[in-house]
């Protein structure tokens, strides 16, 4: 089966460099949206050299690294050194509801899918019709919609959804309208 899918996708790279005689450190750090991120020291020393992360890492490059703050010391043999603190951002990751589906039996775009819902393996979805009645439910593991309400194709028409993030937590939640169109 083919789906469209539309994706926004947020990728932030940021460079921050420190220069001394014969002695230079670039710090390179990537942050993309849904993933945890990563950062990178470049070093251009007519000596040999350490790096210390404050996450205890030496290599020259780390990745997983959570929102919040972290700092690098890179020294040289001559004991020429720098330290540079950066903050690894909170990047809003959402789920991406398609807009519309065409549950017609053709095999093509006959079901309605949500984009990153597994990053929300707690979440909570709610379909109602436009009279506010619930059309289609399901919680924790994502299964696309047939466009079905108690075995019945739903005719042509807008419906609402609301996906709250976490069971838990029902101040985080998406919401918005879909689409079946035969």
């Amino acid at each position: 089966m083919i789906k469209y899918f539309y994706a926004v996708i947020l990728f932030i790279v940021s460079c921050t460099t420190f220069k001394a005689q014969n002695f230079s450190v670039t710090l390179t750090k990537v942050e993309r949206e849904c993933e945890l991120a990563q950062a990178n020291v470049s070093v251009t020393s007519s000596t040999s050299y350490s790096v210390n992360w404050s996450n205890g890492s030496i290599a020259n490059s780390i990745n997983e690294l959570a929102p919040g703050s972290y700092t690098v010391n890179v020294t040289n043999s001559q004991n020429n050194d720098t330290t540079m603190n950066f903050t690894i951002e909170n990047i809003l990751c959402e789920p991406i509801p398609e807009t519309h589906f065409t549950p017609n039996g053709d095999d093509f775009n006959d079901t309605w899918d949500i984009g990153r819902i597994e990053k929300f393996p707690d979440f909570e979805l709610f379909v109602y019709n436009r009279w506010g009645q619930l059309v289609h439910h399901q919680e924790n593991e994502f299964k696309s919609w047939d466009g079905k309400s108690l075995g019945l194709l739903l005719p042509d028409a807008t419906y609402y959804y609301v996906v709250f993030l976490s069971k838990s937590d029902k101040k985080k939640f998406i919401k918005g309208a879909v689409s079946i169109i035969k």
